[in-house]
């Protein structure tokens, strides 16, 4: 793996302008920072590592400034220094950072970088199909940012080292066609003549796409090989990348000038529904999930477009995190909600009632997605999913089991896959809304909601692999 220096001279003043947190004072880490990346000083291990401890303890003291994210790319970044100075944890440090990075702030300019040193960090820890996918990802969805050079060329070259000859010639002539840097283009050409130079020794090697075979009357044209694998992924991976779920969208209730309920003691239900929100995503994406959150700050977006961003984001479940309110103050428990035209009682008409405002929808667009419900949503899969989720948060918490009910969410409207909305307790009852300010509760229930998702996607990976041995008797025979 080579690695270069990568925290850009803006990127550091806009961190240590804000000052450093912890042991070290801002004149301190600029000073270190400059001998560190400059050559001037090979910083040792507990240097690099006193740096990023206090990035992160600053990032803790306010992680919705404008700039956690490029805290975050530098701690992620430092970790690959450490790398490079021989600290053996460092490549799992770097990931973890690198993913949070990715993963916690949806909207960063720093994701194309984060996701091309993540893919170079697991080619350094040998795990090459994750690279590919990291690759891929560059690619694919920031084509015009200086990391799409660098990421196809490393794409190319992990197809050529593990004999994906066909797909790596593939990249490299795109390479070659396009309007990269002449260093770029160059390495890949010199890459290409070696794959096509094995493929065919004594022909002339020329940088262009391989020509049609000339049919000759009366001569049998010989068949193409048999396709390489459509995927470098081995099973092992199965989960992360796309048979049962890659994408999992969450969803904090409310935000910004919607405070949510209002429970005892003035406490609003949006910083709590946030906070638990965090902690889920977090527990998924340490897990290997891709986790987006609609939002992550105290931002008010309407219902209207956190579907919307589910949809865009190709998301392949939905989960929207809420806490209840009542006039009663005794009510209590934990609840947990998917779609349907059909309310499942009163209270349930009501709570709806309640979180459907500000839903951006018009009375005529409401009235057509209504009409659309049953066939577009996955009603099926989604009440399996909140039954999995209630079962978990009511054993792992202990609450009062309110059950798994129905009605017309509109936060669930439009998504075409498993969605669900949980109500995790009342902030309106003393109890509750004591237990819900608290992290180390709000952790029991992310944690819990966590357990129900594997569990719904292991019910639903079981289910998949059962069917396929059912229609593919060849595949079934030949499974061990």
């Amino acid at each position: 793996m080579k690695l270069c220096p990568i925290w850009i001279p803006a990127l550091l003043m806009a961190i240590f302008c804000i000052g450093c947190a912890g042991k070290l004072s801002y004149e301190e880490a600029e000073e270190r920072h400059q001998t560190y990346t400059s050559g001037e000083k090979n910083a040792t291990l507990d240097e690099w590592h006193e740096l990023i401890q206090a990035l992160e303890n600053f990032l803790h003291t306010d992680e919705n400034s404008n700039s956690a994210d490029e805290i975050q790319f530098a701690i992620a970044s430092s970790w690959v220094w450490c790398i490079k100075a021989g600290d053996t944890q460092a490549p799992k440090h770097a990931i973890a950072a690198f993913r949070k990075l990715i993963y916690t702030y949806p909207e960063s300019d720093f994701r194309p970088q984060a996701h091309y040193w993540l893919a170079q960090c697991y080619t350094h820890i040998g795990d090459s199909a994750r690279a590919a996918h990291h690759y891929q990802t560059v690619t694919e969805k920031y084509p015009d940012t200086d990391s799409a050079a660098m990421a196809q060329l490393e794409l190319a070259r992990t197809y050529k080292q593990h004999g994906y000859e066909k797909r790596a010639e593939t990249v490299y002539l795109d390479i070659v066609k396009s309007e990269y840097k002449k260093d770029i283009i160059s390495a890949a050409s010199e890459e290409l003549k070696q794959i096509q130079k094995k493929q065919n020794p004594e022909a002339e090697i020329k940088n262009t796409p391989p020509q049609e075979p000339v049919k000759t009357p009366g001569k049998k044209v010989p068949k193409p090989p048999t396709p390489e694998p459509e995927s470098l992924v081995p099973g092992s991976l199965t989960r992360e990348f796309g048979l049962t779920a890659k994408t999992i969208v969450i969803d904090a209730g409310h935000g910004g000038k919607d405070p949510g309920g209002i429970g005892i003691g003035n406490i609003y239900e949006k910083p709590i529904a946030l906070a638990i929100s965090k902690k889920v995503a977090a527990i998924l994406t340490a897990k290997g999930y891709t986790v987006l959150l609609t939002r992550n700050t105290d931002t008010f977006i309407p219902l209207k477009e956190r579907t919307a961003f589910a949809t865009k984001n190709k998301a392949d479940l939905f989960l929207s995190i809420h806490a209840n309110s009542s006039h009663n103050a005794s009510a209590n428990g934990i609840e947990t909600y998917y779609l349907n035209i059909t309310s499942t009682d009163r209270d349930a008409e009501r709570i709806a009632a309640r979180e459907n405002v500000h839903s951006g929808y018009t009375i005529q667009e409401l009235e057509t997605l209504l009409k659309g419900i049953i066939v577009e949503s996955k009603s099926k899969d989604s009440r399996r999913l909140a039954a999995h989720v209630q079962r978990e948060l009511v054993g792992a918490t202990g609450a009062v089991d309110r059950g798994v009910k129905h009605a017309r969410f509109v936060v669930l409207i439009g998504t075409k896959v498993p969605a669900i909305l949980i109500e995790t307790g009342f902030i309106s009852n003393p109890n509750e809304a004591t237990k819900l300010t608290s992290e180390t509760y709000q952790m029991k229930v992310a944690s819990a909601i966590v357990k129900g998702v594997e569990k719904f996607l292991g019910a639903a990976e079981h289910i998949s692999q059962r069917n396929n041995k059912i229609s593919n008797p060849k595949l079934a025979a030949t499974q061990h």
